[in-house]
């Protein structure tokens, strides 16, 4: 029995990969919060992770919670209250492994409630503090980033902070990297902030300190920092001190220490213009941070997608390479029927969903065929997600053009015909890759390219600025043990509490 036990202790083996935080401001000090948590399961089964420290009451949205596997496969969310932490599970039992899979949490809290959000009187007049971090993680990160969505109306998407007097510590631009821009929701553009830094350690915290004018919010519920000259703190530090000790507000001492900074400290947009303008993500991933010269890794079929190549054309490619695998076997192809001959292990995720796709007589399912195309786009994203797009582009271009087969994309999809198809040029089997492709044309029909999904509502229809999310659930009342004193010291005290804990 001991053994056994062992054993169960020992299966799971995950890493946690990164965490991405989407934090959407309303005027009032309420707030919307995403996290997106990235595992990567080797061994075992993994049921889910201990999520704690996140500075408010959390009121969950069951609803837009969930996980996603590398297939593109939904799993609903149970999120149980341990006390002192939250259980974040698959519902029902469920588990997953190995490969990867990203949970997707979805609340609403108080930052005004839990003292994150505070007003000060500065030279350029009363701003609005945010001084606040997400949780530290009991594993080392890819990267940590957050996004933070002000209540600011802006005309796009190309923005510059000091026009609308965003200031931020000094720390922040020497230790992070940041990007600001307009974020796209309801026919309008807000205010945002990017936050990002890579190579996180174990336990290592991402402190956030913005300032931004009063006036775009509503401030009566919000606490006060009164920000003092250095003369003023030499003579009355004795007092401060022990105010500080009794209040255990650890921004009030930070603030004040470093009020003269706060002029002119925010980046200089012109020189951190690292994310595209040409990049959509999808609402999963966040296309980020792009490093000049570095080519993202793509097969065949993926670099067909990145490269707007016709989806009916690659769905061609795809049902090709699998009936000359004997997988497969195309009986007609007007209109078009196929018959799954096996289910081997080891196929790549596209060519899993294309045989899911086929229904029992024969014909496609549009709707299947669709998430094959965005399981493609979150793999591409993915992959892409710290590259040079352009350069990428550019690689891809030149392989798939080339008249010699030797410099094929992948060893797999290496056959000279592939390519031929693609670029248009004549080759013996033409008419039949073409009456496969008019097979497909219904089903590529809403989707014709890579650019146009993931500019989609299919792929990008929400963005999390200003989600509606229960306000009742908002308005209700926090607990007791929630007073004024705990607010006041959360954002200090919560440092102890470590998410992750994978199992």
């Amino acid at each position: 029995m001991l053994n056994l036990f062992l054993i169960t202790l020992i299966s799971l083996t995950a890493d946690l990969r990164w965490v991405e935080v989407d934090l959407s401001l309303w005027e009032d000090g309420r707030a919307d919060f995403v996290y997106k948590v990235r595992y990567s399961v080797h061994a075992g089964f993994m049921h889910g992770f201990y999520l704690q420290g996140i500075s408010v009451v959390p009121y969950f949205s069951y609803d837009s919670s969930y996980a996603v596997d590398g297939y593109g496969r939904r799993y609903p969310l149970e999120i149980k209250d341990l006390g002192n932490k939250y259980d974040v599970l698959l519902a029902r039992g469920a588990s997953y492994g190995p490969g990867e899979i990203t949970y997707i949490i979805h609340f609403g809290g108080d930052l005004a409630k839990s003292g994150n959000l505070a007003t000060t009187q500065s030279e350029f007049g009363e701003l609005v503090v945010l001084h606040w971090s997400p949780p530290q993680w009991d594993e080392p990160l890819e990267h940590y980033t957050v996004q933070v969505y002000y209540p600011i109306a802006v005309p796009g998407q190309e923005v510059r902070p000091d026009e609308y007097g965003f200031r931020t510590e000094r720390f922040m631009n020497e230790q992070y990297l940041l990007s600001y821009f307009g974020q796209p929701y309801r026919d309008e553009y807000y205010f945002a902030v990017r936050v990002h830094k890579d190579d996180i350690g174990t336990r290592q915290k991402l402190m956030i300190q913005q300032y931004v004018p009063a006036a775009h919010f509503k401030t009566e519920r919000f606490g006060k920092i009164e920000i003092k000259s250095e003369r003023e703190k030499r003579f009355s530090f004795p007092y401060e001190l022990l105010y500080m000790i009794l209040y255990i507000v650890p921004y009030l001492f930070y603030s004040n220490r470093k009020a003269r900074d706060i002029k002119g400290a925010y980046s200089d947009v012109a020189s951190l213009q690292w994310v595209r303008k040409d990049w959509v993500p999808p609402k999963i991933e966040v296309a980020t941070f792009r490093k000049s010269g570095k080519v993202a890794k793509f097969d065949l079929i993926e670099a067909a997608f990145f490269l707007d190549y016709p989806v009916n054309k690659i769905l061609t490619i795809l049902s090709t390479q699998l009936a000359e695998h004997g997988i497969i076997n195309v009986s007609s192809r007007d209109p078009l029927r196929i018959e799954v001959l096996k289910s081997p292990t080891g196929l790549r995720y596209y060519e899993a969903a294309f045989l899911d796709a086929v229904k029992t007589d024969g014909s496609m399912d549009e709707n299947c065929l669709k998430s094959l195309v965005g399981q493609v786009v979150e793999k591409v994203s993915a992959k892409a997600w710290d590259c040079d797009l352009d350069a990428t582009r550019a690689y891809y271009t030149e392989k798939i053009g080339a008249p010699s087969v030797d410099r094929s994309v992948d060893a797999e999809y290496g056959k000279k015909e592939y390519y031929d198809y693609l670029m248009g040029r004549e080759f013996s089997r033409r008419r039949f890759y073409d009456q496969t492709e008019k097979g497909f044309f219904v089903y590529g029909e809403p989707v014709r390219s890579y650019s146009a999904f993931v500019r989609s509502d299919a792929c990008h229809s929400a963005c999390y600025v200003h989600t509606a999310c229960h306000d009742a659930c908002h308005s209700a009342c926090h607990s007791a043990c929630h007073s004024a004193c705990h607010s006041a010291c959360h954002s200090a005290c919560h440092s102890a509490c470590v998410s992750g804990g994978a199992h």
